[in-house]
């Protein structure tokens, strides 16, 4: 594996491989890599000729009182998981400038509307900070696809609707959401729980399911939300949002065949869980 820290050996490199014939799939991650980043490289390498994951922890997606100072790093480990995956490439950029040449070329990309709800909500900015770093990454790679995680459900549908804008020959690939043998989606932010939330954690996703279930039943949303944001406040966590939506993060119909997803986030202690459920 390669690894290139400098943007301008990025680049040439990445040219050296198009000249050459081959297809680049991009992972973006921000490192401390867990089996859900393994899988979209996995979906990467099925679907290109050559792969490359970036590392960066993108200080524009972090609000003043959140966690990037503490966000995980964990560099070394991260190459040996990727070495062992077989990835072709790592771009790690060094610091910002390796990455952001010039911040007012892209201070036009930005999330829109459907930016400023759910997640965005309770963080203003943050998926403006999002897709300016994706911005710059596709500029960089010139990746013939990319993959994301369905985990994030919002933050795909962002960069889907930014890529359709000004990068319409990269296809966006999505990866399924990986979880833990107890249910818990696998996350970066996971290694901030101690044992004790360790053990109320996965209910998250189970009581997700039952208000799932609840809804097919009564069809009626301001009900279900309310049962599960109960439930979710018995077992202590704290809740950011509850939303049914549809897959289009519009407004539900419940017309045929109406693809229909249940998003959330909370916290349990000072650790940030998001999930989501897509269903018909």
């Amino acid at each position: 594996m390669i690894i290139l820290n400098k943007k301008e050996d990025y680049k040439d490199h990445i040219n050296l491989l198009k000249s050459n014939g081959e297809t680049i799939s991009l992972v973006p991650t921000m490192g401390n890599l867990h089996k859900g980043h393994l899988s979209l490289l996995e979906i990467a390498q099925k679907n290109s000729s050559k792969t490359v994951t970036s590392i960066f922890v993108n200080p524009l997606q972090f609000n003043k009182n959140e966690d990037f100072n503490i966000y995980p790093r964990t560099f070394e480990q991260d190459v040996l998981k990727l070495k062992k995956a077989n990835c072709d490439i790592l771009f790690a950029p060094m610091n910002q400038k390796e990455i952001f040449s010039n911040l007012e070329s892209i201070h036009h990309i930005k999330a829109g509307p459907k930016g400023n709800i759910l997640c965005g909500k309770s963080r203003p900015g943050h998926f403006d900070g999002v897709l300016k770093v994706v911005y710059s990454l596709f500029e960089l790679s010139k990746p013939n696809i990319a993959v994301f995680g369905l985990k994030d459900y919002q933050q795909l549908f962002l960069i889907k609707q930014m890529a359709a804008k000004h990068f319409s020959t990269i296809k966006i690939l999505s990866g399924s959401t990986i979880r833990d043998k107890n249910g818990l989606a696998f996350s970066s932010r996971n290694s901030y729980l101690d044992q004790e939330k360790k053990m109320i954690a996965p209910t998250f996703y189970e009581i997700l399911k039952n208000g799932v279930d609840f809804l097919n039943k009564t069809k009626d949303v301001e009900l279900s939300v309310k049962k599960i944001i109960n439930l979710l406040e018995n077992k202590n966590f704290v809740v950011d949002y509850v939303s049914f939506l549809t897959n289009e993060l519009n407004k539900l119909k419940f017309e045929a065949n109406e693809k229909k997803l249940l998003l959330s986030s909370v916290r349990l202690g000072s650790t940030k869980l998001i999930d989501n459920i897509e269903f018909i």
